[in-house]
């Protein structure tokens, strides 16, 4: 586990645990995350994300599907059907792009699915979806709004 943030989960905006085998691609997304004002904490397996999950509540996870010891699929149904881990927003990451794999995704319990590479706009506007469905589904106003989010909530 690594960034600051994993040592003190309470601080920051919106924490995103990362789940990442590729170095490489955790820090690219832990950049884009942290220029979005979100949190990141990053873990490189789905046994690490999962030892933390049980210490610690976050709002999204952002998992790669594939990864050795335990997939990502693997991850997203242990979250699903585990009431004490929390009900993050769980977005699969993945290089698989057939239509049986996002249907594989979103009957394991993923709320979204998102092709690599994770171009940083379709990411944001997908993060932004989270943090509406978290507000909505698990009563927490407090959570702030990303910029270029346009609200839907106000009154005309």
């Amino acid at each position: 586990m690594s960034d600051s943030s994993a040592e003190n989960p309470g601080q920051g905006l919106v924490r995103v645990l990362v789940v990442e085998d590729s170095r490489v691609e955790r820090m690219r997304l832990q950049a884009i995350l942290q220029s979005m004002g979100m949190t990141p904490i990053l873990a490189e397996n789905a046994i690490e994300a999962l030892r933390f999950l049980k210490k610690h509540e976050v709002d999204i996870v952002l998992c790669d599907w594939l990864m050795p010891e335990m997939t990502g699929l693997e991850l997203c149904q242990r979250l699903a059907g585990d009431d004490d881990l929390g009900r993050p927003y769980f977005i699969m990451l993945t290089g698989r792009n057939a239509s049986v794999d996002l249907i594989a995704a979103m009957d394991a319990g993923a709320d979204d699915y998102l092709a690599k590479p994770a171009w940083r706009e379709e990411l944001r506007v997908r993060l932004q979806a989270g943090v509406r469905s978290l507000r909505r589904f698990k009563n927490r106003p407090s959570l702030p709004k990303l910029p270029g989010l346009v609200s839907v909530d106000s009154k005309a």
